[in-house]
């Protein structure tokens, strides 16, 4: 028995003495890698005046959309991340093709990797809601390929795609111009939804790309089974890896609204703002109605399609010469 205390107590003892010196600092550093002064900021290099104009330039940068063309909600900034995410036949990917759209406009250049429709495909669907119609002519098919091919860039592949070389890709087109890049989508990637460490270390990849390029980079990441048909969306319900979410700037959730009537050509859609790291503001929703007959989104019911072409593209061929 007093063997036994005698055993207790030299065990404790010796625990109390592990975390005494554990406290104790070593009277030698260990060896690093790398030098903190080539890896810290030197904050006394700073100049308050600059560093603060070159963020405001940055800040004023921000690309709107069609959907929130006053940028209350919806902000994409050089160098950001978006995610976008919604069920299957909501209307999330015509609703991309009109932001690409409405940035090609406004002379942003643009890279699309669409790995699960056909290239020309995806074009041809482009002209359809940049034309305003779901049956376009072909004198505004020209007129989309004339106005666009050299702000346009799109990945020639369809299916698996391996993310090291897309994002290869990425980094060589920004240095010619491109500033957003849109990839549908994350399940289309090399990157198994069951690794989860595999996706994050993608997360980070992509995060590094998008703020070394200064690319602001829309990935597509279907959600996860909802509990209730009703249940409203939150971060938690994006697909992959928490870190897929946890780098973004936004995180976008499309959702279409009931109609109570099949023969209806418009329905309600809201966009679900999750997140949003930067700009003024609160989180909320964006509203509208999606029109089948003009492939595009609108805020209003009740309204005539937006033209993205130039204005000769909707002048009957061979009038107005």
């Amino acid at each position: 028995m007093v063997a036994n205390i005698r055993d207790a107590q030299a065990k404790i003892d010796a625990e109390r003495l592990r975390r005494a010196a554990q406290m104790i600092a070593p009277t030698e550093a260990p060896d690093h890698e790398a030098d903190p002064s080539e890896i810290l900021l030197d904050m006394s290099k700073l100049d308050g005046k600059t560093l603060m104009s070159r963020y405001r330039e940055k800040m004023a940068k921000y690309a709107t959309s069609p959907f929130d063309p006053n940028g209350h909600y919806i902000r994409f900034y050089p160098g950001g991340v978006t995610i976008w995410s919604g069920f299957p036949g909501i209307g999330k990917t015509t609703m991309i093709r009109q932001l690409i759209c409405h940035l090609l406009q406004r002379d942003q250049g643009v890279f699309t990797a669409s790995l699960e429709e056909h290239p020309e495909d995806q074009i041809a669907r482009m002209i359809e809601t940049a034309a305003g119609t779901c049956n376009p002519n072909d004198h505004q098919a020209q007129w989309f390929i004339d106005a666009f091919a050299d702000k346009l860039r799109v990945w020639a592949k369809v299916g698996l795609c391996q993310h090291k070389k897309l994002l290869g890709v990425i980094r060589k087109l920004a240095e010619s111009g491109t500033s957003h890049v849109f990839i549908d989508s994350l399940m289309k990637l090399d990157v198994s939804s069951q690794d989860f460490e595999g996706q994050r270390n993608f997360a980070n990849l992509l995060d590094a790309t998008a703020k070394q390029t200064g690319c602001h980079i829309h990935l597509v990441a279907h959600p996860k089974k909802p509990q209730t048909a009703d249940q409203e969306p939150d971060l938690n319900d994006i697909g992959g890896a928490k870190e897929i979410g946890g780098i973004a700037d936004n995180v976008l959730f499309v959702r279409r609204r009931r109609c109570d009537f099949p023969s209806a050509t418009s329905s309600g859609v809201s966009i679900g703002v999750l997140k949003k790291r930067y700009g003024r503001g609160q989180l909320g929703s964006v509203t509208g109605w999606f029109h089948q007959e003009l492939c595009q989104f609108s805020p209003e019911q009740f309204t005539v399609a937006t033209k993205y072409l130039p204005a000769d593209a909707y002048v009957p061929y061979g009038e107005g010469a």
